[in-house]
């Protein structure tokens, strides 16, 4: 029997933690600093946070004194601090997630784009620019009657991208970007087309496509309108992106990027995330990630029939090429119930209610984020709040229904504000 350590706070971990706790192999479920609703069944929080390096020693005793099994990392920002880099130095090496510099594949868009480019993988034309003129003339040269996309080069939680029609928008958009993330900015061609995301596990050698492809809606209003967030919803098995095209992009796009890595002397063991957009003339890749999606984690991780933890586990001992996954029938969707003025400034510590009645219903589960336990009482306390994961073996319609129906249970001073269109797009 194991313990095992999941560092973060939002929907993402408390969907691995409530997938590793179904493992006969886990006696306990560790969330650092986890959420509201993490500390349920096997789940236990302790208050620290892998964001803050102060407490990494912290974290490092915890893993001692707690006989830790297995740790994960679930949000972006400690691995891209170093976090896994740190761990393995004081000895810790039961670890799953990307060394600093294969983080890199998601904290820098020049990078990202330049082992594409490298390896001849299908994305949109771009320029990498440093200074306002450069980001001028890019946006000049790249404008199409679709538009353009600007996106900040570092980490920006979901946050740091802008889709504009006109140059005039673009200037004033990249100077906005400029100001707040840096200079360095990626500008580029505007693709069309649906989107889909495509997940692999990786162990540093090779990688095993997790043959689901997902679907997420990033911005905040019904039909793909409004600003940018970090996900309001997500479902799957999405049908744009069918088990042979799957195969496709792994063979193509994932496989390769894995073996670059290794060949650099930089290997990538964790999860990677592809996002991809199906253009005219095929998949073409829009960014990584170097962990789980959110909120493609919820619905992916209901999918998941096979262990987790022997996953996890089997990744880690260098077994990745004998293991199998397994998925339930059916589908899952999950859409996100947001504070009121996401992704903008929210009020926080509004009483949440009606989340048993949600979480009976048949094929219903309630993913914490944004929440936090005030004297027994659950409040909010973060822009996205609730990931409402409706699963059913009869398909996506009834997993939809399964999710919106839980929603009429659940209430907030002011209500929540969500998508009423996740999944929409795959149903008659």
């Amino acid at each position: 029997m194991a313990n095992v350590l999941v560092l973060g706070s939002g929907g993402r971990e408390h969907a691995l933690g409530w997938k590793l706790a179904q493992s006969d192999h886990v006696t306990e479920v560790i969330y650092a600093p986890g959420n509201g609703g993490t500390e349920h069944g096997k789940g236990r929080n302790v208050p620290l946070n892998a964001n803050n390096k102060d407490d990494w020693p912290a974290l490092l005793r915890l893993i001692e004194e707690e006989s830790i099994a297995l740790t994960v990392v679930g949000p972006e920002a400690p691995l891209s601090a170093g976090l896994v880099d740190h761990f393995h130095s004081q000895g810790v090496q039961r670890i799953f997630g990307p060394s600093q510099f294969a983080a890199q594949l998601e904290s820098d868009k020049f990078f990202s784009y330049r082992i594409l480019d490298k390896l001849g993988i299908p994305q949109a034309q771009s320029a990498c620019c440093s200074t306002a003129d450069e980001a001028k003339a890019a946006i000049h040269e790249l404008l199409n009657e679709r538009g353009i996309v600007l996106k900040a080069r570092g980490l920006a939680g979901g946050k740091g991208v802008i889709v504009c029609k006109t140059a005039a928008e673009a200037e004033e958009a990249a100077a906005t970007l400029q100001a707040q993330y840096g200079d360095d900015l990626l500008v580029c061609e505007r693709l069309e087309g649906p989107e889909f995301s495509v997940f692999g596990i990786a162990d540093g050698k090779s990688i095993k496509a997790i043959e689901l492809a997902l679907q997420d809606h990033k911005r905040r209003d019904n039909n793909d309108q409004g600003p940018n967030t970090g996900g309001m919803g997500a479902y799957g098995p999405a049908p744009i992106a069918p088990p042979e095209v799957i195969q496709q992009v792994h063979a193509s796009v994932m496989t390769p990027v894995i073996e670059e890595m290794n060949a650099q002397g930089n290997p990538f063991q964790g999860f990677l995330y592809a996002g991809f957009m199906y253009t005219e003339e095929g998949p073409k890749v829009l960014e990584f990630n170097v962990r789980f999606g959110d909120p493609e984690c919820q619905p992916a991780m209901t999918l998941l029939a096979s262990d987790l933890y022997e996953v996890l586990d089997q990744t880690l001992s260098g077994n990745l090429g004998q293991m199998k996954l397994s998925f339930h029938p059916g589908a899952a969707c999950c859409v996100v119930l947001a504070s009121n003025g996401y992704p903008g400034p929210i009020t926080k510590g509004l009483t949440i209610q009606g989340l048993e009645k949600a979480g009976a219903l048949e094929g219903v589960e309630v993913f914490h984020a944004g929440t936090v336990q005030q004297d027994g009482v659950l409040k909010t306390s973060g822009g996205r709040v609730l990931g409402v994961t409706g699963y059913s073996d009869s398909g996506l319609a009834e997993a939809q229904q399964r999710a919106y129906d839980a929603i009429q249970h659940i209430s907030v001073e002011g209500n929540f504000h969500y998508r009423t269109d996740i999944a929409a797009r795959a149903l008659p």
